[in-house]
């Protein structure tokens, strides 16, 4: 029995969005410190630095990992630079955000950043699915990157120092104030959940394995299959990772390939989902077979429905329809060769519609 499914699990812990647009450098616009504590992946801290012209650059600590390609925002990657980052911390306290680094970018200029929160108000963060798909233009996976304990920084009591070369850059201003405060347009996350969905490839699908009278696929993906006519189909498929749950479920549920007769086709819906304070990505799939040729897709038009609990997330997410709809303009689409003496091959890929 095969899957055409998949899933990467990226092993960031915290995430912390850096935007001074409104007050740019003559390269950069923002800065994303993102904090990694992974056996496999590595411990510390990557930068990825937001550039003008749509590209942007990464600066990271010797150890971590080297990512090739970063696509799922803006225009992909442009330079990757291995930089000591001395006495770079990424905190996140009671009182808030607790960020700091310095490094000598690939121009030889110094970039200093500090912000550190000080007030003794208790912060009050949510879940969201970060919109990081929304401006990617060659997208090699959906980006299901859910946010945890996610929340602004507040303007009062804060220290902001953004430096590069030697000027001060003003950090962007958020145009509704949070929980009574006036906040910057600067967020994080002190927990990230982030899954690849679907990585687009081009490989030989391998067969799920019984084990513990249930089925496993790859990347340790457990698969709940129903029988449907006399015939195996996909219920569902779970992961878990950074002590999250990732949940895709399928209505009615997706056919076992192999399965599959000859000129048959088949729709439903999907939904991806994990803990219930994030809500979940909604779409459609559709499957087809004619000869020894599968053909499948997957959009998410019913893009993201989240659960807010204040009236404030309810109006945000309302007004700002990019948060919602962006997973609408996604398409994946997966062409798969049966051959009754090898693996079934499959070529996949998404793009924007």
């Amino acid at each position: 029995m095969f899957s055409p499914f998949s899933l990467f699990l990226n092993p960031m812990k915290r995430l912390f969005l850096i935007n001074f647009e409104k007050d740019p450098d003559e390269i950069y616009i923002g800065f994303e410190p993102q904090w990694f504590d992974d056996s496999d992946y590595g411990t510390g801290l990557r930068i990825i630095a937001w550039r003008k012209d749509g590209f942007v650059d990464v600066y990271q600590q010797p150890g971590l990992t080297v990512e090739k390609k970063i696509d799922v925002a803006a225009k992909g990657l442009a330079d990757t630079c291995i930089v000591p980052l001395d006495n770079a911390r990424f905190n996140v306290t009671k009182s808030g955000v607790d960020v700091a680094f310095k490094f000598e970018d690939k121009t030889g200029r110094t970039i200093e950043v500090e912000i550190v929160e000080k007030s003794q108000k208790p912060t009050h963060p949510f879940s969201l699915l970060a919109p990081v798909g929304s401006s990617s233009l060659n997208p090699s996976s959906l980006p299901v990157y859910f946010m945890f304990k996610f929340d602004f920084v507040r303007k009062k009591h804060t220290l902001v120092n953004i430096n590069i070369n030697g000027r001060s850059h003003q950090a962007d201003p958020f145009a509704f104030p949070m929980n009574g405060s006036r906040v910057y347009y600067m967020r994080y996350s002190a927990d990230t959940f982030l899954v690849d969905w679907c990585p687009a490839q081009s490989q030989c699908l391998e067969p799920l394995t019984l084990k513990d009278n249930r089925y496993l696929g790859v990347d340790e993906t457990w698969y709940d299959l129903i029988e449907v006519d006399k015939k195996y189909a996909i219920a569902s498929l779970h992961a878990s990772g950074n002590n999250h749950p990732f949940n895709a479920t399928f209505n009615p549920p997706f056919p076992e390939l192999t399965s599959i007769s000859d000129q048959a086709s088949y729709t439903g819906d999907f939904v991806l989902g994990s803990d219930e304070s994030v809500g979940e990505v909604c779409g459609v799939y559709t499957v087809s077979r004619t000869g020894d040729a599968i053909e499948v897709t997957l959009n998410p038009n019913g893009g993201w429905v989240p659960r807010p609990k204040t009236f404030f997330l309810k109006f945000l997410f309302s007004a700002v329809k990019m948060f919602c709809q962006w997973p609408k303009t996604y398409l994946w689409t997966a062409q798969i060769k049966l051959n009754h003496e090898s693996l079934p091959y499959m070529t996949s890929k998404w793009t924007r519609i």
